[in-house]
């Protein structure tokens, strides 16, 4: 089979790899129909995520049909149409009792190498997926284009937006307008806030923002938080998202939000530490809630939910379809920010 393979760092390639089989009792075998570049599928092309060897299969968001089951298989047949979760929770421990799949102390990750269960990723004709009565979801007859993001970044958004603990009317600041950051916005909407403002300095993202009912705000143009607090009569917004993942977006948002407003953190962060302002976030009594991991299995009926009833559109983010023998130009254009969210299909 066609799969999309780690070369070396900045460098992916298309290779002929052979087809994965059955190897525990509560496998599935997934014959893929798209699989998306992620933005965390970058980190992985640039050596940011160690463990990655020459030859493994990258990619980690993807929908397609069962066409094996393991023995032990329960809740799903062949046929059966199904999205995936990108991370892989133990289901048997603590915190997954609880519902907390995303702080399982196990959980694995669907092309991440070694560090991160060495499992093969989805972008390719078909994958193995262990534990595929917890890590596979149903679509029923659900457009796949529209839930392909329930397995990792819309659910994403959902889970920054419900950590936000966003109330009716609330002003809403979203910091960043990438992928994440768009699925926040289409969340937040589901809350019925005042105004959502997007924060961001690309002209092309703003406008994606405008399209989801978002004020979109020049990070670039004006100085975020004196916007921010001439628009709300000197306050602040009520809830953040932070979506940058970088030490000046956190600050950034320490300055935008209210006090006695929340910050919820969804951006990936990848510095050890920071100076922060502690005593003045002390005073003004900022919620700080950073959500890690976003708990994808958790949430994910919630979110198929949403695209059922027609509330959200996620796969509007999409901006190239491309086949699986393009993976490698695919990968140029998303590294080089020439698109938005580019969708592989294999077979064609």
């Amino acid at each position: 089979m066609q799969a999309v393979v780690f070369r070396d760092i900045g460098e992916v390639a298309l290779a002929d790899v052979p087809r994965p089989q059955l190897e525990e009792p509560g496998d599935a075998i997934v014959r893929i129909t798209r699989a998306a570049i992620c933005g965390s599928d970058l980190h992985v092309l640039h050596g940011r995520i160690p463990g990655m060897t020459e030859g493994g299969i990258m990619g980690h968001e993807f929908t397609g049909v069962v066409e094996e089951v393991g023995s032990s298989v329960a809740k799903l047949r062949t046929g059966e149409r199904v999205v995936g979760s990108f991370m892989l929770p133990c289901g048997t421990c603590w915190f997954c009792a609880k519902g907390y799949f995303n702080r399982c102390p196990d959980q694995r990750v669907f092309g991440y190498g070694a560090f991160f269960g060495a499992l093969e990723g989805a972008q390719a004709e078909y994958l193995r997926v262990p534990q595929a009565d917890l890590v596979l979801h149903p679509i029923g007859d659900l457009d796949e284009e529209k839930v392909l993001f329930v397995g990792d970044i819309f659910t994403t958004g959902l889970d920054a937006a419900t950590e936000g603990r966003i109330a009716k009317g609330d002003v809403v600041a979203v910091q960043g307008c990438g992928p994440v950051g768009l699925m926040a916005i289409q969340c937040v909407k589901t809350f019925n806030p005042g105004e959502i403002y997007a924060f961001d300095s690309v002209p092309e993202r703003l406008a994606r923002a405008a399209s989801f009912g978002a004020i979109p705000v020049n990070t670039s143009e004006v100085h975020p938080a004196t916007y921010m607090q001439d628009h709300t009569d000197g306050r602040g917004a009520d809830v953040v998202i932070e979506c940058v993942g970088a030490v000046p977006a956190l600050l950034q948002a320490l300055d935008v939000v209210r006090a006695g407003g929340r910050i919820s953190v969804i951006g990936v962060y990848a510095e050890p530490d920071m100076e922060f302002p502690l005593n003045v976030t002390f005073i003004r009594g900022i919620d700080i809630k950073f959500c890690g991991t976003a708990n994808i299995i958790g949430r994910w009926d919630e979110a198929l939910r949403l695209i059922e009833e027609g509330v959200v559109d996620p796969s509007s983010l999409i901006s190239h379809r491309m086949p699986l023998s393009d993976a490698v130009e695919a990968y140029r254009m998303f590294d080089g920010r020439e698109a938005l969210k580019i969708v592989l299909i294999p077979g064609k």
